[in-house]
């Protein structure tokens, strides 16, 4: 009976500990395989931030007395020019943000005090990089995303041909809205962009009541907007071109599919050039022309459109940020 009593025991603790020791086995075995197949953390991606601007306020005089080609005895003018920028990369995505905001008065003796500039255009664009090649900086400078523009000015603007002034703009009157779907080429030069759209949407609000601004530029009467659709192509250029000389440029074309006359394009194609003086003197030279088929206000019936000139030198404050 002793001997049969001992032998159970011995065969169960011998089966206990093989137990024991499968066990820890085991369990090294799992902890050995989780550790392995544990993936290591990726890096988290932060967002570099790119903030600045420039503001100046830029003053012109001239005059004139006993002058044969004619002219106002005495005219000072004043204008101020800001621009912001706030740009943001995060991997190889890109939300790139600008405004420009453009006023200016000035004073004659015939009509007073008028303003001879006044724009407001805000800017902003998403693209995300795509494509591969063998040199590193390549691969940066192909990007497709989505550009939103949108352009007015502050206050009513006035054509002074006539025995009174007549009111031909305000604000939003016009708006232009552009909408544009497409692909960014950065470019071998420093500085320059390219994007082109096929499918880009366009819209020219005129909301203010009444409606007589309407017609100006091609909106039906009684409507506050009107649709475009087509192709839509945008080149910017900007860099300090030599020591303290900075030079800004921006042409935007747009051919309307759904019109009658797709072929006759619209330009808009503003430039600045920069001269930095000092710390906080500047001079500036800001030069502007546009073309637009649907802004009929010009010509002996001011029912035509035209090209449109704009040119604007001063001397003043200038900081830049």
């Amino acid at each position: 009976m002793r001997k049969v009593l001992f032998s159970t025991l011995f065969v169960a603790a011998t089966i206990g500990v093989f137990a024991q020791n499968s066990k820890k086995k085991e369990t090294k075995k799992t902890a050995t395989t989780t550790k392995a197949t544990k993936k290591p953390a990726k890096p988290t991606i932060k967002t570099k931030w790119s903030k600045g601007g420039m503001f100046s306020l830029a003053v012109s005089q001239g005059g004139s007395r006993n002058w044969a080609p004619g002219g106002d005895r005495f005219t000072l003018a004043g204008n101020s020019f800001l621009n912001l920028y706030a740009n943001a990369t995060k991997g190889k995505c890109h939300w790139d943000n600008t405004l420009d905001a453009n006023y200016g008065l000035m004073n004659t003796d015939k009509f007073g005090t008028i303003k001879n500039d006044d724009k407001l255009e805000f800017t902003s664009k998403w693209t995300h990089e795509f494509g591969k090649s063998r040199r590193a900086d390549s691969s940066k400078r192909w990007r497709y995303g989505v550009t939103a523009n949108f352009r007015t000015q502050f206050t009513a603007g006035y054509d002074y041909d006539g025995d009174a002034p007549k009111r031909i703009s305000d604000f939003l009157a016009p708006g232009i809205f552009v909408l544009s779907p497409g692909v960014d080429y950065m470019g071998i030069i420093k500085g320059l962009n390219l994007h082109v759209s096929p499918v880009a949407g366009r819209w020219i609000l005129v909301p203010n009541r009444p409606y007589e601004l309407a017609a100006n530029y091609g909106v039906k009467p009684n409507h506050e907007v009107k649709n475009e659709f087509g192709t839509y192509v945008s080149l910017n250029y900007g860099r300090e071109i030599m020591k303290n000389v900075y030079y800004r440029s921006k042409v935007d074309l747009f051919s309307d599919y759904i019109s009658s006359k797709p072929l006759n394009i619209d330009v808009y194609w503003t430039n600045m050039f920069y001269l930095k003086v000092n710390k906080y003197l500047g001079v500036i030279y800001n030069f502007d022309l546009q073309y637009d088929d649907d802004t009929r206000i010009f010509g002996y019936g001011k029912d035509r459109p035209a090209t449109q000139l704009k040119s604007i030198f001063g001397v003043g404050l200038s900081v830049r940020f």
